[in-house]
C-alpha cells in the first residue's frame, strides 16, 4: 500500500483519481500550500498534481524534496520544461491503464528505494536500546484505570461510546502522545480509523490499511504486539509510522483480527516496556470479545428488523407461537384481516386468536405436521380465509414454534357469488328463451286443431291426422321438460338387478315403436354378446341416457341417412374390475370440434338447442347409476362410451 496526494482544483479529475486509487492510503489537497502542509504531517509516497492548477510547478517540486526527498511527483498535462520538473508526467487525457502503468512504475521504484535504506540500517552498527526498564504501576492509578476500562464495558451494545471509553481509560493507563482504533470496513476489508485522539483530520480520512498486506496481515499471522524498533519489515514499519505510532496491539478475538490499537510515543519516556505492552495486549483482547459480541448482536438486530420489515410489508398475514403456545408474532396485514391489535394479543395465549385458528397453530406445534393452503371460513365476520402451517424446528428435529400464514379471501369468495349469480341469470335467460323457442310450434299446432276440432270432429281423415300431429307435439314438449328436470335432478332411484340387454331391447323397442318419426330416417343396428351383463341400476333412467345419445346422433347426421349402432360387451379394468360396456355410435354424424369439446357442458350446450342438451342430461344420469359416460370422434365414427360395473353376487 502507499500513500498518494492528490493535488488538484478540479473535482472532476479529484473524483476519478480517487475511485482508481481504492487500493492506497489517498489524501486530497486543493493548493499547492494545503498540499505542503498535508506533507509536513504525512509521510507521503507520491503526489499527483495537475487539472486546474497555476503554474509553478518547479517551485511545487522543490519544495517537496525539501521536506520529503523520497516523495515522488507526477504531474498531469504538462509540458515543455515545466514537465521536467516532476519524476513522471500523465497526459491530461490519460487512460485508466496509462495510470496504472504509471503507478506501477512508481511503485517498484519505491520498492527498490526501500529496500536500499534497509539494507544499509541492517550494515549500521547496532546501537543500545532506548528502552528503560519497566517501571512498577502505581496502584492506586491502576485502580482508577481498571474502573475506567471496566465502564467501556458498561457501554451495553453502544459501539462507538465503547470504543471512545476504552481509549479514554488506555490514555490513563499509558500516558501517549496519539492514540487510535482501526476497524475492518468495506469489501475488500481495509482496517480505518474509527475512533483517535490526537490523529490530524487528514490521517484520519486517508489511511486505508488493507487486510491481506502490510500491518495488519502481519498482526493477524503475529498475534502479538508490534513494536516499531522490533519490525523488520520495512513496509509494515512505514505503515505504523504513517499512523504516527509506535506501537500496534492487535485485538483477536477466536482468532480473528478484530481491530487495531495503535499508540504513539508515550508523553514522557521513548518507549513502552514489556510490562505496558502486556497489559495492553490483555486490555485489548477483552476489548476485541466485546466488539465481536455488539457486532453479532447489531447484526442480528438489523436481520430482526429486516424480517420486521418483509412481515409488515407482506401481502399475507401471519401469526407465530412459541413452546409456550403464545403469540410471539403477529404482522400488519393479520391486524388488518382480523382486526385484532397486535398489542393487545402478543405474548398471550393462543386462544386470543378466533377459532380455528388457534386450533390449527396448536396442532400443528404439537404434532409438526404442516398443513397445506385450504380455505376455511370463520364465524368471525363469516371471513373466508386461504391457511396454511407449518413447523419451525430446532437442530434436534423438535418443532420450536408454529407459522400460521393466510389471505383473505372473503372479497374473492363475494365477487365469485356474484358472478355465479349473473350467469345463473344469463342461463335462465338463455333457458327461458330456448323453451319458448322449443315450445312454441308444437302449441301453435296444438292450438290449430283445438280451434278447428269443433267444425271437422266428424271427419275421419283430420281425427287421425290430429291425434298423430297432436300425439308428436306433446311427446316433444314432455321430452323438453324432461331434460330440463335431468339438468337440475335425476329425480328418485329405484334400482333393480337387470340384465344390461334388456334395457337396450326396451330402447330400440321404443323408438321403433314411434311411428312420427322426423324426415330423416334412423337404421339402428344392435350388437350384443350371448351372455347376460347383470347390471344394478334404474332402468328408467338407463333408457331415457341411451335415448338421449341416439337421438342426439341421428340429429348431427345428414337429411337422407341416420345410422346409430348400439353393441354391449363385457371388459375387464385394472382399477375398477369387471365392467358392462355399452357403445352408441354412429359413422353418419358428425360434430365440429369446439362444439364436441363442450358437449358434456349444459351452460353451452342450450344456446344451441335442448336437443343438444342430451348428452349433459344422459352423463348425470348414467353418473347417478354409478357408471362413467365419455365420447370420441374417430375418423369414421363418433361414439358415445358407456361404462357399468357389473352387480355383484
Amino acid at each position: 500500500m502507499n500513500t498518494i496526494l492528490i493535488v488538484t482544483a478540479d473535482d472532476a479529475l479529484r473524483g476519478r483519481l480517487v475511485s482508481a486509487l481504492g487500493d492506497h492510503s489517498v489524501f486530497v489537497a486543493q493548493s499547492d500550500p494545503e498540499a505542503l502542509k498535508t506533507l509536513r504531517l504525512i509521510d507521503i509516497d507520491v503526489i499527483l498534481r495537475g487539472g486546474g492548477m497555476p503554474r509553478g510547478l518547479e517551485t511545487f517540486v522543490a519544495s517537496v524534496k525539501q521536506i520529503a526527498p523520497s516523495t515522488l511527483t507526477i504531474a498531469i498535462g504538462v509540458t515543455g520544461e515545466e514537465a521536467e520538473a516532476a519524476d513522471l508526467v500523465l497526459p491530461a487525457t490519460f487512460t485508466q491503464r496509462e495510470l496504472d502503468g504509471t503507478l506501477r512504475h512508481v511503485t517498484d521504484k519505491l520498492r527498490l528505494t526501500r529496500e536500499i535504506t534497509g539494507l544499509r540500517s541492517s550494515l549500521a552498527p547496532d546501537h543500545p536500546g532506548t528502552a528503560g526498564p519497566d517501571q512498577p504501576w502505581e496502584g492506586v492509578a491502576f485502580a482508577r484505570v481498571l474502573r475506567e476500562f471496566t465502564r467501556a464495558f458498561a457501554a451495553g451494545f453502544d459501539l462507538p461510546r465503547a470504543l471512545e471509553m476504552f481509549l479514554d481509560a488506555i490514555g490513563e493507563l499509558v500516558r501517549p502522545t496519539r492514540m487510535a482504533l482501526l476497524l475492518p470496513a468495506g469489501d475488500p476489508a481495509e482496517y480505518r480509523v474509527a475512533t483517535h485522539r490526537g490523529l490530524v483530520p487528514q490521517i484520519v480520512g486517508g489511511v486505508h490499511l488493507s487486510a491481506g498486506q502490510g500491518l495488519a496481515r502481519w498482526l493477524a499471522a503475529q498475534g502479538r504486539p508490534a513494536r516499531l524498533q522490533d519490525l523488520p519489515d520495512p513496509e509494515v514499519a512505514r505503515e505504523l509510522r504513517l499512523l504516527q505510532s509506535v506501537l500496534a496491539v492487535p485485538l483477536l478475538a477466536h482468532g480473528e483480527l478484530v481491530a487495531i490499537l495503535t499508540v504513539g510515543q508515550p508523553v514522557v519516556g521513548s518507549s513502552y516496556g514489556r510490562s505496558q505492552t502486556e497489559t495492553l495486549f490483555d486490555l485489548g483482547s477483552h476489548l476485541a470479545t466485546a466488539i465481536r459480541d455488539i457486532a453479532l448482536h447489531n447484526r442480528l438486530e438489523r436481520e430482526q428488523q429486516f424480517s420486521e420489515r418483509i412481515l409488515a410489508h407482506m401481502s399475507s398475514g401471519v401469526i407465530t407461537i412459541g413452546r409456550d403456545h403464545r403469540i410471539a408474532t403477529m404482522n400488519r396485514r393479520a391486524e388488518e384481516i382480523l382486526e385484532l391489535s397486535a398489542g393487545e394479543v402478543m405474548k398471550q395465549d393462543l386462544r386470543a386468536l378466533p377459532s380455528p385458528l388457534g386450533d390449527m397453530l396448536y396442532d400443528t406445534l404439537r404434532t409438526g405436521r404442516a398443513a397445506a393452503r385450504h380455505e376455511i371460513q370463520l364465524a368471525l365476520r363469516g371471513l373466508w380465509l386461504e391457511v396454511s402451517t407449518y413447523p419451525v424446528r430446532g437442530e434436534d428435529g423438535t418443532p420450536l414454534g408454529a407459522v400460521l400464514v393466510f389471505e383473505d379471501r372473503t372479497s374473492q369468495k363475494e365477487l365469485l357469488t356474484q358472478r355465479r349469480q349473473v350467469e345463473q341469470t344469463q342461463l335462465l335467460t338463455r333457458v327461458v328463451a330456448r323453451i319458448a323457442d322449443e315450445i312454441k310450434n308444437p302449441l301453435v299446432s296444438i292450438n290449430t286443431f283445438i280451434e278447428l276440432i269443433g267444425e271437422r270432429y266428424d271427419d275421419p281423415e283430420f281425427r287421425r291426422h290430429f291425434s298423430s300431429v297432436v300425439r308428436r307435439d306433446v311427446r316433444r314438449l314432455v321430452e323438453v321438460f324432461e331434460k330440463l328436470a335431468g339438468l337440475v335432478t335425476e329425480g328418485e332411484l329405484n334400482f333393480t338387478t337387470v340384465d344390461i340387454h334388456s334395457v337396450v331391447d326396451d330402447v330400440v323397442t321404443a323408438i321403433e315403436l314411434v311411428d312420427d318419426l322426423p324426415a330423416k330416417p334412423l337404421q339402428l343396428d344392435v350388437t350384443r354378446e350371448t351372455t347376460p351383463q347383470v347390471v344394478k341400476v334404474d332402468p328408467a333412467h338407463l333408457r331415457k341416457a341411451f335415448s338421449y345419445l341416439i337421438w342426439y346422433l341421428a340429429h348431427n347426421s345428414p337429411d337422407d341417412q341416420a345410422r346409430v349402432s348400439v353393441s354391449v360387451a363385457r371388459h375387464s379394468e385394472r382399477d375398477s374390475g369387471e365392467m358392462v360396456r355399452i357403445l352408441i355410435g354412429s359413422r353418419t354424424a358428425s360434430v365440429a370440434p369446439d362444439k364436441l369439446h363442450r358437449v358434456f357442458d349444459p351452460v353451452e350446450m342450450v344456446q344451441e338447442s335442448l336437443l343438444d342438451v342430451g348428452p349433459a342430461v344422459s352423463q348425470r344420469l348414467v353418473e347417478a347409476v354409478g357408471g362413467q359416460l365419455t365420447v370420441r370422434q374417430g375418423r369414421h365414427e363418433l361414439h358415445f362410451l358407456v361404462s357399468l360395473p357389473l352387480a355383484t353376487a
